[in-house]
């Protein structure tokens, strides 16, 4: 069995794989060590783990790689790994890991395919692997959470709007529905134009949504697209399994 662990911006996923099939998953706003723990002694043939962090490493966070790097196959994700795809991105050091998890899974979806990732986090990304398994690089822009932030710290009088609203109205009757209509309508847009482009320029797109804000926005774009949940932690375990010489 293989541990995936995966430290976003604002919350950490982790979950069991007996090959490629997804046997637990859950999220957590503040992990420590007791919770990995936890998970191993409900699972207790886990022998191999990758590790991957974008977010900020605390001491706790510290703890849990150094006691999963003595006690199992331990791999942290990082560009310099083995990938089943080819890497074309011209700074690949500054890539996101998680960026570059979600195409290896959506290729391993969808083999021979042109795919499209929309990541909807903390940040929209968008990624980009052509049909030859070669991955181009994306786009990168504000999450709707941090849009709504955003407009409520920089300005005077804006207040702060939770994530909920969900008003399609374009035009807004009062401040918040106004503020509603420019966030989720600007990005719905945004995100239009990208699909545009890249759709008139490659057959047969994938295109594909995931993070924690897809469902909201693939709403939009049903007839086209495809919400596959977990996206980065299968592609953390494609590449653990790529990267274990003991398979």
């Amino acid at each position: 069995m293989r541990l995936t662990i995966d430290i976003g911006n604002t919350r950490t996923k982790v979950a069991v794989f007996e090959k490629h099939n997804m046997l637990f998953m859950d999220s957590y706003n503040d992990i420590c060590i007791l919770d990995i723990k936890k998970i191993i002694s409900n699972y207790p043939l886990i022998s191999k783990v990758i590790y991957s962090s974008v977010g900020f490493i605390v001491k706790k966070k510290d703890e849990i790689k150094d006691f999963l790097k003595s006690s199992y196959f331990f791999i942290e994700m990082s560009n310099e790994l083995i990938l089943p795809i080819n890497n074309q991105y011209k700074s690949p050091k500054t890539l996101g890991k998680d960026r570059l998890a979600a195409v290896v899974a959506a290729y391993n979806l969808f083999p021979n395919n042109n795919c499209l990732v929309i990541d909807a986090g903390t940040c929209i990304t968008i990624d980009f692997i052509d049909k030859d398994k070669n991955y181009l690089g994306g786009s990168i822009s504000l999450g709707i959470n941090m849009k709504y932030n955003a407009l409520h710290t920089f300005t005077q009088s804006l207040p702060l709007i939770d994530d909920k609203c969900n008003n399609k109205d374009i035009i807004g009757y009062d401040t918040k529905s106004s503020i509603c209509s420019g966030v989720l309508n600007g990005t719905v847009m945004e995100l239009k134009g990208f699909i545009d482009y890249y759709t008139n320029r490659y057959s047969g797109l994938k295109i594909i949504f995931t993070g924690g804000d897809a469902k909201i926005l693939q709403n939009y774009f049903k007839e086209n697209t495809q919400i596959k949940e977990h996206l980065v932690l299968y592609g953390l375990n494609i590449i653990l399994e790529t990267n274990d010489k003991k398979n």
